[in-house]
């Protein structure tokens, strides 16, 4: 059940954007206004790499890698009213020939905004985002530890606040006070306590008396930023920032503990079809702890350490792209 409600708030979040635009709209005719009105972004791009090795001296492993992906935005204006969605979506992986599969990116990143303009810089907004991945998640090399899945995690940020836009590709989402949800819907992290949520009550033998709980609610500022940029002719930097903090952390102390979300894509156009993609992404959640292991004197795996961590991802390749 816990996994048929996640699935549903996450379809719901992904076509109700459309559904109340289209409840906006005159159903009986399109009018050309309303279609001027409406306008739509997108990139949507594949990848595929190769590598391969036939007795060579200094090692190596053959492998064949390959991602999708697909950043979009709709946004319309009519009046004083705004509407603004988007969305990021990626998933890639990497086979190691008979060995192994490895999943190299699992996004799923949803932005709905609602607004009415107070000038011509300043709008009234409601925020929704919403963060998971598509599939689970192992401590590679070793694929039986499961780390993560979908919606484990998942976040839910509601803010209402204002959103400033002095230039035409910046602005800047000021939240004081903001609703954001963390879920972990597989039982098995829960109780682990993984992401921040309670973790299972168990007996001095290990045995769970109480399984750990699925969600968590914070309550926090929230700054979203999003800056589109043309370096050059041919080259071109999306990036968006994303802090939040939770003013009611049990431990006083960690109230002020910003959470950091960085997205940066360095877009090189070759021309219409091929394009070379420079991603960085940048996190520190305090709640999300990186756990490193070790192997003992008796050959066991044993933790060594569990810790809040600056998270960071690289990526670059040459892609064909679709822009619209």
């Amino acid at each position: 059940m816990k996994g048929k409600t996640s699935a549903f708030i996450f379809i719901v979040f992904l076509f109700s954007g459309n559904i109340l635009f289209a409840n906006s709209a005159d159903t009986t005719s399109v009018k050309s206004d309303s279609i001027k009105n409406l306008t739509f972004n997108g990139l949507f791009y594949t990848g595929l790499n190769q590598i391969g090795f036939v007795n060579w001296a200094a090692g190596g492993e053959t492998s064949l890698s390959g991602k999708v992906g697909a950043d979009y935005s709709i946004s319309y204006k009519k009046n004083k009213f705004r509407f603004h969605h988007q969305a990021r979506l990626a998933y890639g992986l990497v086979g190691y020939m008979d060995k192994r599969v490895e999943k190299t990116d699992d996004k799923i990143d949803l932005l709905m905004a609602f607004g009415r303009t107070m000038n011509d810089k300043w709008t009234l907004t409601g925020l929704i985002t919403f963060k998971s991945q598509f599939a689970p998640g192992y401590k590679y090399p070793d694929d039986s530890t499961l780390i993560s899945a979908f919606m484990a995690p998942g976040y839910l940020t509601l803010s209402l606040g204002i959103n400033y836009n002095p230039v035409k590709d910046f602005q800047i989402f000021i939240s004081p006070v903001s609703g954001k949800f963390i879920f972990v819907e597989n039982q098995e992290l829960a109780d682990k306590g993984a992401f921040g949520v309670t973790k299972a009550i168990t007996d001095s033998a290990g045995n769970i008396l109480v399984h750990g709980k699925n969600v968590k609610g914070e309550l926090g500022l929230n700054l979203v930023t999003s800056w589109k940029y043309n370096l050059m002719k041919n080259i071109n930097l999306n990036s968006s920032l994303n802090l939040h903090n939770n003013y009611i952390d049990p431990n006083k102390r960690n109230r002020w503990n910003i959470d950091v979300d960085w997205d940066n894509r360095f877009i090189f156009t070759i021309n219409k079809l091929f394009s070379t993609v420079l991603y960085f992404h940048l996190k520190y959640d305090d709640e999300s702890k990186t756990t490193k292991y070790a192997v003992n004197s008796e050959g066991k795996k044993v933790v060594v350490s569990s810790k809040p961590m600056v998270q960071i991802k690289e990526s670059l390749g040459l892609s064909i792209t679709l822009k619209i």
